[in-house]
């Protein structure tokens, strides 16, 4: 179990929920995909849908919202990116051994860029970074920071980072992840208005098919604010001359750089310790971040 409250549900508990909650589908098969997440539990039902079930259950009216602003957001993104997006189909409700709601997407083609090692890297930068470009080129409608996910506060300092290097000292060189912390703090802030970012461009959201990017499976609330936040996968997937690829293809500043540096630092020491033993594949994901965030003297 990686967080507490976490809860395993079944396959035949879930089919059960589908045949009462959506008797369209009543008898699809239900099947557990391998996923390395730390938020949803998905699972494949039939050849056409898929069930994002959330690893800790919250049944609230705040949970309900998130989960349809979710959906309204990825009607809103279809379209209007350069690759496909699921559609909603619908909100589930809690059941007999879940007590939580959850959603009911379309199902997407293709593998995850996190199991698909073979991609061409300088490809699949160009690829992830137009994705990126073109999210953010969406016109915000003059919303301002928002606070919704990460990158929609400005970067700052916080105990968590702090004390999850502290926690890390067995794994990392804390001295040198905390003057690399250090350096991103010190970058200009973005000087503008919020954009609307990503705000989690992991490669477990991504879709690759074919040899290219083609899908983006995980459509979080809308985010705006620091474009900087969606430079993760820089140090998350690439190395050279693909980071530098990536970084050319989103087309932001050298202090955006160095905000994204500290951005994507922040997920990798949060997670390297979080993770260390529930996640070997999220664990060895922030550990290469670091290294290659580490590469760059500070």
């Amino acid at each position: 179990m990686m967080h507490e409250g976490q809860v395993e549900v079944d396959e035949g508990s879930l089919a059960a929920a589908m045949d009462r909650q959506f008797p369209e589908y009543a008898g699809l098969p239900v099947r557990r995909v391998d996923s390395a997440g730390t938020v949803v539990a998905p699972f494949r039902v039939g050849d056409h849908l898929l069930a994002r079930v959330p690893l800790v259950p919250e049944d609230s009216q705040e949970a309900r919202a998130r989960l349809h602003l979710e959906q309204a957001h990825a009607r809103h993104l279809r379209g209007r990116l350069p690759v496909e997006v699921p559609s909603p189909v619908g909100v589930g409700e809690p059941f007999p051994g879940y007590p939580g709601t959850w959603s009911l997407w379309t199902w997407l083609e293709g593998v995850s860029l996190d199991h698909a090692p073979a991609a061409d890297p300088v490809r699949m930068a160009r690829g992830v970074g137009g994705l990126i470009r073109a999210h953010q080129s969406m016109p915000t409608g003059g919303r301002s920071w928002n606070g919704a996910g990460r990158g929609g506060t400005p970067l700052q300092d916080s105990e968590w980072v702090r004390s999850s290097i502290a926690k890390s000292s067995h794994l990392v060189d804390a001295a040198r992840v905390t003057a690399a912390w250090e350096r991103a703090l010190r970058a200009d802030p973005h000087p503008g208005a919020a954009v609307y970012i990503h705000g989690d461009p992991m490669p477990g959201n991504l879709l690759v098919r074919d040899g290219r990017l083609t899908g983006m499976v995980d459509v979080s609330v809308p985010v705006f604010g620091d474009p900087a936040a969606d430079l993760q996968p820089a140090w998350v997937l690439f190395d050279e001359p693909a980071r530098s690829v990536f970084l050319e293809a989103v087309g932001l500043s050298d202090a955006a750089h160095e905000r994204g540096r500290g951005w994507a630092l922040e997920m990798a020491i949060g997670g390297l310790h979080y993770y260390e033993h529930t996640n070997p594949v999220f664990f060895h994901q922030a550990a290469g971040t670091l290294r290659r965030l580490l590469e760059q003297k500070t």
